[in-house]
């Protein structure tokens, strides 16, 4: 057994402890102890092993003297620093990284490394969205703004950085001790649908429909479109879903996600809490209870869809979650495991982590750029969450999302194109790298365009 022994600067202890856990318990599987001394880096020896790592620590200094104030942010423009050592630079997306917290490089004294790189602390940093809390500035969602965020002003958004801080760790642990081994990951996708929609209430609605048609024919030039929202209204008025494409797009996504080996996740907003945003409750119709069990019985999985009013809403959350497990439980789905993600991408980490921890759920998967594509934890391995308030780490885990269908194809302007495709595969192929965990959204209420679909099968494959 490779024990490691780690000394840590008597300073931020719970968020020290954490960041090493996460790191070098969950990510590289590795079995330490953890030892306070006087010293101000943190330092890793292995037991009956010659050699000292040491890395940077800065971050934690600044942290112990300024926490959740302003001097304890990054200093920008960050520095960067320019990998020359190529079994290195193989590791990382590319050949130079922008340091966080410390300076660029590492030296070598005899059997000793120096990392001048604070790891450990940017990883808090980026894990615990730790910026969030201090800016002010919100959307008109009242969420944190995607270009406020340190990885956008610093151009590493679509980078996961905290991995490829983490392999320069690894890479330097095993120069001084070869003989240490981390834990096999294996590459993962973890595909889910929002229900925002489960059927398209406007097919409900003359006036609204008329509306549709209309844009159909004049703006997007889809005359089988036009028809099909014709023919849904009119189905409607019997009762029947035949021509919804919203509730069609379910069945055809759990059954081209099946044929590929893939569990999907579906997640459903249980109760109204805001009438703009939230389609009405949707539980008591018999329709969407036979859904549910469909769902379950193809073997994929039923998600909580916190409506829009929760994400600071005890309250509301509470309901919502205690909604969720009834209609679950009344039809005979367990409930042993449960996670989702939240409406509108609606986060508050000084309030919302917490929601989902107290009541008992096990993961969230809302932690995601609202208006781009990236990584905005700067990782793509699933990690426990930490409590910014009450400075100790959740048992709720944390799925970053990386990828949904809305951001590329139109706020990026691409469309439906070669380059546009390879913008979805290229976040694909960076989780691949890392051994990591590619988390995809597509709505339901998103098959618009046989593209859409087309993209969809490319992507998930």
């Amino acid at each position: 057994m490779n024990l490691l022994k780690i000394s840590i600067p008597n300073i931020c202890l719970n968020e020290q402890r954490y960041a090493l856990d996460i790191l070098l318990g969950d990510f590289l599987g590795l079995i330490f102890e953890v030892e306070i001394y006087k010293g101000s880096n943190i330092e890793i020896t292995m037991q009956d092993s010659v050699g000292k790592l040491t890395l940077n620590s800065s971050f934690f200094h600044k942290l112990h003297l300024h926490w959740l104030k302003q001097e304890s942010m990054p200093v920008v423009p960050l520095k960067i620093w320019d990998i020359n050592n190529s079994d290195l630079s193989r590791c990382l997306t590319r050949d130079n990284i922008p340091v966080l917290y410390g300076s660029p490089g590492s030296t070598k004294n005899k059997n000793n490394w120096h990392i001048n790189l604070d790891i450990f602390g940017s990883a808090f940093f980026m894990l615990a969205r730790y910026e969030e809390i201090l800016n002010s500035y919100r959307d008109e969602h009242d969420r944190f703004p995607d270009v406020e965020s340190i990885a956008y002003k610093s151009g590493f958004f679509e980078r996961p950085i905290i991995n490829e801080y983490l392999e320069i760790l690894w890479f330097h642990m095993n120069e001084l001790w070869p003989s240490l081994k981390r834990k096999k990951r294996g590459f993962r996708k973890l595909i889910s649908c929002d229900v925002d929609h489960p059927v398209d209430l406007v097919a409900n609605v003359l006036f609204k429909t008329t509306k549709r048609i209309i844009a159909r024919l004049i703006r997007d030039k889809e005359p089988k479109l036009a028809v099909l929202d014709g023919l849904n209204y009119v189905a409607k008025k019997f009762n029947s879903d035949i021509f919804d494409s919203y509730r069609k797009n379910i069945d055809w996504i759990m059954k081209v996600n099946s044929e590929m080996g893939n569990k999907v996740a579906f997640n459903f907003i249980p109760i109204q809490t805001n009438s703009q945003y939230d389609d009405e409750n949707i539980f008591n119709n018999y329709k969407i209870k036979k859904l549910l069990k469909n769902i379950h019985e193809e073997k994929h999985e039923i998600g909580i869809h916190p409506g829009y009013d929760t994400f600071k809403s005890d309250f509301l959350f509470k309901q919502s979650v205690n909604e969720f497990k009834k209609i679950l439980i009344s039809l005979n789905i367990p409930i042993n495991y449960l996670g989702g993600r939240q409406h509108y991408l609606r986060y508050d980490v000084s309030k919302t982590p917490h929601l989902w921890d107290n009541n008992g759920l096990d993961y969230d998967s809302s932690i995601a750029y609202s208006s781009m594509t990236g990584f905005k934890s700067g990782v793509c391995y699933e990690y426990r969450m930490y409590d910014l308030v009450n400075r100790k780490p959740l048992k709720l885990k944390q799925r970053p999302l990386i990828v949904m269908d809305y951001p590329i194809i139109h706020d990026e302007s691409l469309g439906y194109s070669e380059a546009s495709l390879n913008r979805y595969l290229y976040f694909k192929e960076v989780c691949k790298k890392f051994n990591g965990d590619f988390t995809l959204l597509w709505h339901n209420s998103f098959f618009i365009h046989e593209s859409d679909r087309k993209f969809y099968l490319e992507i998930i494959r």
